[in-house]
């Protein structure tokens, strides 16, 4: 029998590549890099042949977790 999430919980959201591109504004070229390149940048779930998702909950973790710009103008 599976349990039921806490009443608490967000509701688990997956997105496809494209909402994640319109999400973070970035180019598909981009996204491949970061998975490539960056151990942070979350990995997508594969559903089946061809079908990756990313859980939404994990990306907004990782816009969080993104440095602040320095202000235009201002050493560093």
């Amino acid at each position: 029998m599976m349990q039921s999430p806490p009443t608490n919980a967000a509701p688990l959201r997956l997105i496809t590549k494209m909402d994640l591109m319109t999400l973070l504004s970035w180019s598909e070229a981009s996204i491949d890099r970061r998975l490539r390149e960056d151990p942070e940048f979350p990995a997508p779930l594969r559903l089946g042949p061809g079908s990756i998702r990313w859980r939404m909950d994990e990306v907004h973790t990782f816009i969080e977790n993104l440095p602040r710009a320095h202000h235009w103008g201002e050493d560093e």
